[in-house]
């Protein structure tokens, strides 16, 4: 029986031109899990393989990383039409080195990483729609780690505005200043500063 999740999916999936066949909607209803998780929950735990993707119909979540001297960082965002994991984790087999946690209320379809390896090395289930998500994924990702080696808090905070404007609005400020590399109080002072430019 499809969920509200899949509802969600399949709705973003019409938007894209992505609108699945019978036999592969069945298919999705079978194999993606739906999910709906609350603020702060673990989806994916940093001291295992990722062995699962997740995609995002609602709400936003966070890939946490923890540097040597224990600090913990928010390496990017995931909102909703986004595909998120540790991809170099499920696709390796090695332990995960980030934690993925829901920033809000959560709500989205757990696909399994071998269903969706199989799909995208060997096409069936999706594959057109997967390919574009994961390679977005990565251009996206290109585009965060050029802005976050930029010095100036400005223009990193500027970059995500622009990209991330829906998750300015929904994550606490503190999560914003992990993101940018700043104390949320710098992030307080730099926002009152730059009130109106």
């Amino acid at each position: 029986m499809p969920s509200r999740c899949h509802a969600l999916f399949k709705e973003h999936l019409s938007t894209l031109g992505h609108l699945p066949e019978s036999a592969d909607w069945e298919r999705v209803c079978e194999v993606f899990e739906p999910v709906e998780a609350k603020r702060s929950d673990t989806l994916l735990d940093s001291a295992k393989v990722a062995a699962d993707l997740f995609y995002v119909c609602e709400g936003v979540a966070a890939s946490f990383q923890t540097t040597h001297d224990g600090e913990r960082q928010i390496a990017r965002f995931f909102e909703a039409g986004q595909v998120c994991s540790n991809i170099t984790s499920a696709w390796q087999k090695t332990v995960s080195e980030d934690e993925l946690i829901a920033l809000t209320d959560f709500v989205g379809l757990r696909i399994p990483f071998e269903t969706f390896r199989s799909a995208f090395l060997h096409g069936g289930l999706l594959d057109t729609f997967w390919r574009e998500a994961i390679f977005e994924t990565l251009l996206f990702d290109k585009d965060i780690l050029c802005a976050k080696t930029i010095r100036d808090v400005g223009t990193r905070y500027r970059f995500l505005a622009t990209r991330y404007a829906t998750v300015i609005g929904q994550v606490p400020d503190r999560d914003i200043a992990r993101f940018l590399g700043i104390t949320p109080q710098w992030l307080s002072r730099f926002l009152r500063n730059n009130r109106g430019s």
